[in-house]
Formats: C-alpha cells, structure tokens, sequence
C-alpha cells in the first residue's frame, strides 16, 4: 500500500505564473467544489541509508491523515515531493504547483505549506534522533479541476499558521481520525475561498462603500469590524484584508505594511490617530458607518455583484479584485508622472486636472500622492497638488 508509506525527498519552491490582467472568463461552478487536503510528517533524515531507503533523501514524508482517494493520494505526494526537492521550502510560507494534467482527469492545483511545531530554539536542519517523532509537518491542499489557488496563498498561509495548535495535540501514533485538526481542517476551502461569495452576498447594496473605505486604508483610514457572529466576522475582515491596498503601498500609516482592518466586538477605534470607519455585521448583512463612495468603486462592486450573485465563482471573483488593484496603482502612477511634468509645464498641471476628473477615484489618487511627497519628502510636488 503506496498511501502510508514513507516516501523521501528533498526541498523546493514552486513559482507561481501571473495570469492575464483583462479577458477573465469565469468557469463553471461545478468545477471547482472538488477540494481535498492531506497531512503529513515532515522528517529531516540522517538515517535513511541505514534504514535501506534511497541514499542522499534530504527528508520523508509520512502520511497522518487524508481526504484524498488512494490513488491519488500517493501520486499528488509525488508530485510536491517532487517540486520541494527542486529549491527551497520556508517554514510558515506556502507555494502553489499546477498538477500533471496527464496523472489527473481535469486541471488541478496544489497548495503545500510546512509547518513546524517544536519549541522555539532548535534549528531547522535539526533531525529527530532514532524513536523521535517529529513535530514538522507539511499541509497540502488540494483544487480539483480548477486553477487559481495562488491568488489564495495570503489566506492559505494564515490559515495553516492558525492549525499549528490543533498540529500540536496530534498523538505520535498519528490519531488524526476524530481529532479537531480533523473536523477543522475540512473547511479550508470554505473559510479561504468561497468567503468572498458569502460577503458579496452578504453586503451586496454596502459593497460600494465596503470597497472605497478599504481603498483609504492605505492612507488614513482604519477599518473596524464588529459583530456578533465570529465566522461572519471573520469573513469580512479576509475580504477587506483581499481588497486593501496597504500591502502594494510605500507609504501610509500602516505598520509593517499591514491593511488598517481590525475585528472587535465593541465600536471605535481608541487612540487611533486615522480616520476610523465601522462595519457592523449581522446574519442578514452588514452596515458600513460612512456614506462615502466613488465612481471607480461603483463600477468594481458592479463587477463583482454580477458574477457573484448569478454563479458564483470564488477564482474569478478574487482576480477581479486583483485587477482592480492593479488598475489603482497604475493610475497612481500616471499621476506620478503628470505631477513631475507639472513641476515645470503649466499644461501637465491642466493634464492632472483632468485625468482626476475622469478616473473616477481623484480623491484617493490625490490622497495617495500627497502622503508619497510628504514621506520622501518632495516640496515641489506639495506646491503642485
């Protein structure tokens, strides 16, 4: 039996490709509810050779527990094994790989993350001796029949640092049936994918203010999320963390680059020095406490409603999100150019004007470039805008 066997390999990361920023097409919903998971023991071996498994073996993977068919099971811990020994493999940060179309009925993907249990102090390179059991494993997730995992690896990779407890109350004699990383762990696609559906479902009429609010995060605003429902909440804060700029900016207010979002059961923001804006979230929708919205954000909510409410597709929906982005920072950096024309040519000031006026989102635009000339700091700049 190939499915609880100790199969060595090495270590490696699996570069994720960029899809096409324009011309998504989403798929069919049927194709992407097929998702599986596997764990396993992660074991840094010293003693392969004198066990009469293959010489050299950086490491083995053990089986603790799967949801995916035998057949498979075996062939997708090929296939990871396969790419870790091609590179290097961090404790905490996930890697994607697409698995051979050839092997599989449809296109899949893998997500495998490493995760290390041990207390705080031993070395990564340090083996467990003989009658050990170690405490590193390896989660792997995986998407049937659909590609798109690596626009997930933020939410994946928190997640698998949220299961490191239920890892730790694993017995050595790999209890995993009826254990809580069990019941937990078979959620992952739910609390990691489809989140999006249930919040654009959930806000539908606030999405437009949701979007330009977490737009403000990376300037001067601090989201708060409240309510009693905890997986409602939990929700909402992924998707404001998905479509929050803080990340991709320089500057701003947020610490280690972080998105101003936080969820707290009461209101307000104490001794929060940005401007704070409040979601309040219910079972039958949410309320967002500012009023303010934009073109530019009116038209993504309408993208993201009219795919998210007619057939819901959780791939498609986060590249939209994505795409959006990107077109926020590409006219963040036309304006760029135009303010430094502007410095010295009157009609490059009359340009900006204008290309404020018709984007749809020359607040933000206008925000973004004062808060980037008062960090560098640029006087010019600041005499222009």
């Amino acid at each position: 039996r190939r499915d609880s066997r100790v199969i060595p390999v090495h270590i490696a990361v699996a570069m994720s490709s960029v899809d096409e920023l324009l011309q998504i097409e989403p798929t069919s919903a049927s194709r992407w509810k097929e998702n599986e998971y596997a764990v396993y023991r992660y074991s840094p071996n010293k003693t392969m050779e004198s066990e009469g498994k293959s010489p050299g073996a950086g490491f083995s993977l053990s089986l603790v527990g799967s949801s995916i068919p035998p057949d498979r099971e075996h062939l997708v811990r090929e296939q990871v094994a396969t790419k870790m020994s091609q590179g290097s493999l961090y404790h905490g940060s996930g890697q994607v790989t697409t698995l051979d179309p050839e092997l599989f009925p449809s296109p899949s993907q893998a997500y495998y993350c490493l995760i290390d249990t041990r207390q705080s102090g031993l070395t990564r390179e340090e083996s467990p001796g003989d009658g050990d059991v170690s405490k590193q494993f390896l989660l792997c997730f995986v998407s049937i029949g659909r590609q798109g995992l690596d626009l997930f690896r933020t939410e994946l990779d928190s997640y698998t640092a949220e299961l490191k407890p239920f890892l730790q109350e694993l017995p050595s004699d790999n209890g995993f049936s009826g254990s809580r990383l069990e019941a937990e762990i078979k959620q992952w696609f739910s609390k990691n994918v489809t989140y999006l559906t249930r919040v654009i479902k959930l806000c539908h009429d606030q999405l437009p203010l949701l979007l330009h609010t977490v737009s403000l995060t990376a300037v001067n605003s601090h989201v708060e999320v409240t309510g009693e429902n905890s997986e409602t909440a939990r929700d909402l804060r992924q998707f404001l963390e998905a479509c929050s700029l803080a990340n991709l900016m320089q500057f701003g207010n947020s610490e280690s680059g972080e998105a101003g979002v936080s969820v707290a059961k009461g209101t307000g923001c104490q001794g929060d020095p940005r401007s704070s804006v409040t979601v309040n979230v219910t079972e039958n929708g949410c309320t967002v406490s500012s009023r303010e919205s934009s073109q530019f954000c009116s038209n993504w909510a309408q993208v993201l409603l009219a795919q998210g409410t007619s057939s819901p597709d959780p791939f498609f929906l986060r590249q939209a999100v994505e795409n959006y982005k990107l077109k926020i920072i590409q006219d963040i950096n036309a304006l760029k150019r135009l303010l430094r024309q502007a410095e010295t040519d009157y009609h490059a000031l009359y340009r900006c004007y204008v290309f404020l006026c018709a984007c749809g989102n020359g607040k933000l635009l206008l925000q973004c470039a004062v808060q980037e000339a008062k960090t560098l700091p640029s006087p010019e700049t600041l005499s222009v805008l």
